[in-house]
């Protein structure tokens, strides 16, 4: 599908149909378009058509979509940043990534510090942005980036993934596949109608009985490619989208008056945000009666929560899936099921249409069924590489052959084996990445940055797991050069505090412990086993 042309034939024809809720505050597929439209206008008038990316700062707020749309619709990828990112990030993030343009929706943070020019983006979902008079705005070609998404990266510095307009098409394609697996649960009240779609996505029905729209839960932040599969598959289907921010998340009650009202037909999450909701006694199918789908990825979903979910959810399926942001967010599916249940981990999917999952050993050689190995992702979701990174994409990314055709291919990192049915399960990373609530970390990028802090010498950081090897929380050791002043929380605390004017929040340690000295292996690197020891 051409994700734009979708949006913009919803917009035509069912233009009052909601496109993104939050906080009370709607937006038009009518008002998306409209605004992005003047937005792609404007940004072909400040940019030269080189293709450069648009940096987007926010957080949920409506005019996040606009500017999205805007930069692709003027033929520039956007990166998005959250405004959970330290001003140090931020800065770094638009400097290597070389962008020209930033649309704040929020007003930056007073440390950051660029070039580029700061276009103030808190009006875009009122189009309250005048087009650029210059030249006709055209969108992103099929092979070229469409967005880039920062990630983790060992050296302390983060690296943007490029995914392109096609790769999205294709991811998007089959994400929207996994909705119709379910089947579909009465409506409270009428809505904007959905049911038998035409090619562009817009209902064909439009009588009082049709089904209404689905509505999708946006749970993660729009930096965090978890994001791309609710925010694109609602828009490419005229669907709503409900974003839920970062102060709800955090508060209890909040956050289930928030669920109450919702609507919700879809969940996308990561499953840590599911266990958080599976705390409060009144979630289940009473509080999101229309809910008919729990779709997961960016971590391990233990067995008990899968559980726990079909338990209070009975009419919903529970989907399982897998996939690094280098491969468009996901790339295998399953549902769960009865028979997984029994099982201490549950397996992550069989592989999409368009994409090989392969198997090799140390050597590069493949493996055969459930002999565990690196797991290559080769099809036609791959990115493209690191945004002016060569080195890194020489390393990551390569051809191979499948069925005869040369494919790009991703080496993940990741350790799994394929069963004789060819159905992928997981077994780790085989580096020092992890996922914690969702978000890929480099256990090295912690540590660089933890050794910027004032009177930090050395430093290691461990990630903690649970009983089911779920990675719970990140416990840092720092070696300082002179003996601390004050007790060990007032030291862990103010470690913590400067820690976060160069890291997001979700990678500062919980805990932080202050040590004579770090131990070192034979080969002169931190003893993680012997700090693992000093942590259980």
């Amino acid at each position: 599908m051409d994700i734009i042309d979708r949006i913009g034939a919803v917009a035509a024809r069912a233009g009052d149909r909601v496109a993104h809720r939050h906080l009370g505050e709607s937006l038009s597929y009518a008002q998306l378009w409209s605004g992005s439209s003047a937005l792609a206008a404007r940004i072909a008038g400040e940019l030269p058509d080189d293709g450069s990316p648009v940096v987007v700062y926010g957080h949920k707020e409506s005019a996040m979509l606009v500017a999205f749309l805007g930069a692709v619709r003027a033929a520039h990828p956007y990166i998005p940043i959250d405004v959970s990112w330290p001003a140090d990030r931020i800065s770094s993030v638009i400097d290597e990534s070389r962008a020209r343009l930033v649309v704040a929706v929020r007003t930056l943070p007073s440390g950051v510090s660029t070039a580029a020019t700061v276009l103030d983006g808190s009006g875009l979902a009122a189009s309250t942005i005048p087009p650029g008079p210059t030249r006709q705005a055209h969108p992103v070609a099929p092979d070229d980036p469409y967005y880039v998404i920062y990630t983790s990266g060992s050296t302390g510095h983060p690296k943007g993934v490029q995914i392109t307009s096609s790769a999205l098409s294709n991811f998007v394609d089959w994400a929207v596949s996994l909705a119709e697996i379910r089947v579909l649960i009465p409506h409270r009240a009428s809505d904007a109608p959905h049911g038998p779609q035409s090619s562009d996505g817009v209902s064909k029905r439009g009588s009082a009985t049709a089904e209404p729209a689905d509505v999708w839960l946006n749970q993660a932040p729009f930096s965090f490619d978890l994001s791309v599969m609710d925010l694109y598959c609602a828009l490419a289907t005229g669907a709503t989208l409900h974003s839920i921010d970062a102060a709800t998340v955090v508060s209890p009650r909040r956050l289930h008056d928030e669920l109450a009202s919702s609507d919700v037909s879809v969940w996308v999450s990561t499953p840590s945000f599911a266990d958080l909701c599976l705390a409060d006694p009144g979630f289940d199918a009473s509080l999101l009666p229309r809910l008919g789908l729990f779709l997961f990825c960016g971590e391990t979903l233990p067995t008990a929560t899968a559980a726990a979910l079909r338990e209070r959810f009975p009419d919903a399926q529970v989907v399982n899936t897998y996939g690094p942001t280098e491969s468009t967010v996901a790339v295998t599916s399953v549902v769960i099921g009865p028979e997984h249940l029994a099982a201490a981990t549950l397996p992550v999917g069989r592989a999409k249409p368009g994409t090989t999952i392969l198997i090799r050993d140390e050597s590069g050689a493949a493996l055969p069924a459930n002999q565990p190995g690196e797991i290559l992702i080769a099809g036609d979701t791959v990115s493209v590489g690191y945004l002016h990174r060569p080195d890194l994409t020489a390393g990551a990314f390569t051809l191979v052959d499948v069925d005869g055709v040369p494919t790009p291919a991703y080496r993940t990192g990741d350790l799994g084996h394929l069963d004789a049915d060819g159905m992928l399960h997981f077994g780790g990373r085989l580096d020092g990445q992890i996922k914690l609530h969702g978000y890929r970390i480099e256990l090295e990028d912690v540590e660089n940055n933890l050794r910027r802090v004032t009177g930090v010498q050395q430093a290691a950081v461990l990630a903690v797991r649970n009983e089911s090897g779920v990675v719970t929380h990140l416990h840092g050791f720092v070696q300082l050069a002179s003996p601390p002043e004050g007790g060990p929380l007032a030291v862990a605390t103010a470690l913590k505090k400067e820690l976060r004017a160069y890291v997001p929040d979700y990678m500062v340690p919980k805990l932080l412990t202050v040590v004579d000295r770090i131990p070192l292996t034979g080969n002169g690197k931190a003893d993680r086993r012997a700090l693992l020891a000093r942590d259980t």
